[in-house]
C-alpha cells in the first residue's frame, strides 16, 4: 500500500497505474496540462548535443567556425544554449530557448561575451524552419536582428544571422553545423 498526500493508502498496483497513465503523452489530465503549457519545447530538443559548425562571413567570405552545444535544463522547461567562435575569433554567447505561456510563442535571452543581452521570438518552426527576431534590451537604437535555424539532415543545420538597417535586412554570416559523436 502506498500513502496518499492525504493520508489515505491505495494499493501500489494502483499508485502505479495511475502514475503511468498520468505521465504517458497524450493521457491524463497531467499530460495534457504540460504539452497545453509547455507548447512543443520537445521539438527544440532535436537541437540537443554539442555541434561542430563551419561557414563564412557573407561580406568578406572569410571563415568562421564554431562550437555550439544545447542541453535541456530547470526540468526541460528551458533549453541552454552555448555558442563558443573558434579561434582567430572572440565571441562566446549563453542562451536560453523556452515557451512564453503568455505570448503563445518560443522566447529567447541572448547574453555575449561583448557584455550584450538580447531577447528574441519565435512562432516555432515552419518546416524545417525556426526563425528568431528581436533585439537588444533597453536601447532602443539597436537594430533588429534575426537568426534562421534550418535542420538539413538529421544530424545537420545551416545557422544563418542577419541585423536590419535602414529597413533592410543585411546578412552577416552563415555556418552548417553537424552534430558531434556522443
Amino acid at each position: 500500500m502506498k500513502p496518499t498526500p492525504d493520508g489515505m493508502r491505495i494499493p501500489l498496483s494502483c499508485a502505479i497505474f495511475l502514475s503511468l497513465t498520468l505521465a504517458a503523452p497524450g493521457r491524463g489530465v497531467l499530460a495534457n496540462q504540460e504539452s497545453a503549457a509547455g507548447k512543443t519545447l520537445v521539438e527544440l530538443h532535436w537541437f540537443a548535443g554539442s555541434w561542430s559548425c563551419e561557414g563564412s562571413f557573407t561580406a568578406s567570405g572569410k571563415a568562421i567556425s564554431a562550437d555550439l552545444s544545447f542541453e535541456p535544463a530547470l526540468e526541460n522547461k528551458w533549453l541552454l544554449f552555448r555558442h563558443d567562435d573558434r579561434p582567430p575569433f572572440s565571441y562566446h554567447a549563453l542562451s536560453e530557448w523556452g515557451w512564453d505561456d503568455k505570448g503563445q510563442q518560443y522566447i529567447s535571452t541572448v547574453q555575449d561575451s561583448t557584455g550584450g543581452i538580447r531577447v528574441f521570438y519565435s512562432p516555432g518552426f515552419s518546416d524545417s524552419r525556426l526563425l528568431w527576431e528581436g533585439k537588444a534590451l533597453l536601447n532602443p537604437a539597436a537594430p533588429a536582428e534575426r537568426f534562421e535555424f534550418t535542420k538539413n539532415a538529421a544530424n545537420m543545420f545551416t545557422v544563418r544571422y542577419w541585423f536590419q538597417k535602414n529597413g533592410q535586412w543585411q546578412a552577416v554570416d552563415a555556418s552548417t553545423c553537424t552534430r558531434k559523436a556522443p
